[in-house]
């Protein structure tokens, strides 16, 4: 019997300031779809515990794990559970020196194949595609695809908004779907947010 690979999870992304009506989508949204990670983004004066503590709580609570974007110091100030940074060695480095080898870092790599693989090799604990400027979705499906076959560090399919795309993303192997932050700004983020979930939830595939 062939084994499968685990069932493709969404990873959310969150904006500061972190407004009621966000905390109330994101409850919401943790218990109807069981995101893999939470990802929140904002300028480093906003990534302060006094305004982050209940949200991070909110996370780990609901079992997910809360990452911190870019900034290190505010990721250990915070007790998050990672960050996420953009591709650099030097980054990394820095990265991983500070948090410490239980950290969760991720790495967005855009396309580009070479510094996903040295960031892999380097102990990068997932990598992030997204197709920048155009949004080449046969680019970014043709890195997923090569990604997949060749690696198993886990891989992100950044900004995906479309159903379809999500579920083609899934279907070639990628571990994890990030819509984007904007999502949130919609009166129908909930549901969009079930129904991807349910869509790439349904595929099962070969490891």
């Amino acid at each position: 019997m062939s084994k499968l690979k685990p069932r493709c999870r969404l990873y959310l992304q969150v904006a500061t300031p972190f407004t009621a009506r966000l905390e109330s989508q994101l409850s919401q949204a943790l218990s109807d779809v069981s995101p893999a990670c939470v990802l929140i983004c904002g300028a480093d004066d906003q990534l302060k515990p006094a305004a982050l503590d209940g949200l991070i709580d909110l996370v780990q609570g609901a079992g997910a794990a809360c990452l911190i974007e870019s900034a290190i110091e505010a990721s250990a100030d915070l007790g998050a559970d990672g960050i996420h940074i953009a591709a650099d060695q030097i980054l990394y480095a820095e990265a991983r020196k500070a948090l410490g080898e239980s950290a969760n870092i991720g790495v967005g790599c855009g396309l580009d194949r070479h510094e996903a693989m040295a960031l892999a090799e380097s102990g990068a604990d997932y990598v992030a595609f997204g197709a920048p400027g155009s949004g080449d979705f046969e680019a970014l499906s043709d890195t997923i695809a090569w990604w997949s076959e060749i690696f198993v560090v886990p891989s992100v399919a950044w900004d995906i908004t479309d159903i379809g795309a999500a579920e083609r993303l899934t279907e070639l192997g990628v571990d994890f779907i990030a819509p984007p932050r904007t999502i949130w700004d919609s009166d129908a983020a909930l549901d969009s947010l079930r129904d991807m979930d349910r869509a790439i939830g349904s595929i099962r595939r070969n490891a």
